[in-house]
């Protein structure tokens, strides 16, 4: 009997969080027990990072984040006061609530889930495994209920949810987590999966074991041997609050001239010019020579291992926050959000600290305090190091994902 062959769909239009933790699972999964077939974006499928896979590789522009256009006089009708009563009304905007919901099925998940069922008919799909949250995988779970194929959905983010939405949720044979925090959303939301676990997104702790040069890290950014290099990872979003870290690490210099932020991540295609805004910031605050911009890099870990700490403090909510975990693995001391999953990540005062969303003064004041406290700043280091490689593993996700797809396959 031949491998189940499981298809992994995630229509992401940049290799955000998702995406990389795709590439993880499917850089772990036994080939001898499961046969993975990827449908992505036409501009995250050519990538090399997915090429290196070596698995059958399929994209479809699935229109993730853009609107479905209206006419000039439906804009004008939906914008009008009447429009607004109706949509906000528990029960007189049910009726404006479904035909929108309608609408958007018809004429954006009908002809992605048609694509998506023909190609679980051609590949002699066994599992339709979605990789983000309902709205986006709502094509998917349209298209294995079709094909009458188990599914099952991840939820990586939180987003608001319809009626259709809570309908849907019924239909895929389980649905993981990745955090409590996201439980609890969907939850009040009215979701209830037929079967869920929750299950942390996880990270190959051998890229942080590798040795790294901390000399020729500084130099490739200009910095002095002593420079002390405090990391933020993630695209470069409002939400990700780095207009608050810039403004942080303006209180930080300040006390300590030898620090300096490490911006490591891209600009998300859906808030352009926001990295010039950003940069000009740092030149309105007089620390341009301190705020570097790396871009999107693949050698992150590398630059990781090379810093003092990594911060990760967003103005909103996180469902997860795995910057963390990998800060954590390279034997950083972190700071992070109250809010959201990133409580459920770092014990507090013991793998790093907490700080309020958006408070300027409480973020400078934790950076200081670990960059002048060497070994406050060791100590969380090495608790944080024992916690990610103890949870966080991407060998242990591997052995709860085969389980769960042993049980939902036979």
């Amino acid at each position: 009997m031949s491998p189940p062959r499981i298809l992994y769909v995630d229509f992401a239009p940049m290799p955000g969080g998702s995406i990389q933790s795709l590439l993880h699972i499917l850089r772990h999964l036994p080939r001898q027990r499961y046969h993975p077939t990827v449908l992505l974006s036409p501009t995250v499928a050519p990538l090399p990072a997915v090429r290196a896979l070596e698995v059958p590789i399929f994209s479809y522009d699935a229109g993730q984040g853009a609107a479905i256009p209206f006419s000039a006089a439906t804009q004008q009708v939906r914008k009008s006061s009447m429009a607004s009563w109706l949509r906000e009304h528990r029960w007189w905007g049910r009726p404006w609530r479904w035909g929108s919901a309608a609408r958007r099925l018809w004429l954006r998940s009908r002809p992605t889930a048609t694509f998506i069922a023909n190609l679980i008919e051609d590949q002699g799909i066994d599992l339709v495994h979605l990789n983000d949250a309902i709205p986006l995988a709502e094509p998917g779970i349209l298209a294995a209920y079709r094909r009458r194929r188990p599914s099952i959905v991840t939820v990586r983010s939180f987003h608001p949810l319809d009626d259709v939405h809570r309908l849907l949720s019924r239909l895929p044979a389980a649905g993981i987590l990745t955090s409590r925090a996201l439980q609890q959303d969907q939850h009040d939301q009215g979701v209830r999966f037929r079967r869920e676990c929750i299950m942390a997104n996880a990270i190959d702790l051998a890229q942080f074991e590798q040795p790294v040069v901390r000399t020729a890290v500084r130099t490739a950014f200009g910095l002095e041997a002593d420079a002390r290099i405090v990391a933020v990872v993630g695209r470069i979003m409002r939400r990700k609050g780095l207009d608050v870290f810039i403004r942080a690490m303006a209180q930080v210099v300040r006390q300590q001239p030898q620090a300096h932020g490490l911006i490591i991540g891209g600009e998300d295609s859906a808030e352009s010019g926001l990295a010039a805004e950003l940069q000009a910031l740092t030149r309105q605050l007089g620390v341009a020579d301190h705020i570097h911009f790396a871009g999107h890099r693949t050698d992150a870990p590398r630059l990781l291992l090379a810093s003092d700490l990594l911060c990760f403090v967003p103005t909103l909510p996180e469902p997860f926050g795995r910057t963390l975990i990998e800060g954590m693995a390279a034997g950083l001391p972190v700071i992070g959000a109250r809010s959201g999953a990133i409580p459920d990540i770092i014990v507090e005062n013991e793998t790093g600290l907490l700080v309020p969303p958006g408070d300027v003064d409480a973020q400078a004041q934790a950076i200081v305090q670990l960059l002048a406290d060497p070994d406050q700043a060791r100590a969380l280091g090495a608790a944080g190091k024992r916690r990610a490689a103890a949870k966080y593993s991407i060998e242990q996700q591997i052995k709860q994902l085969a389980e769960l797809y042993d049980s939902v396959i036979r």
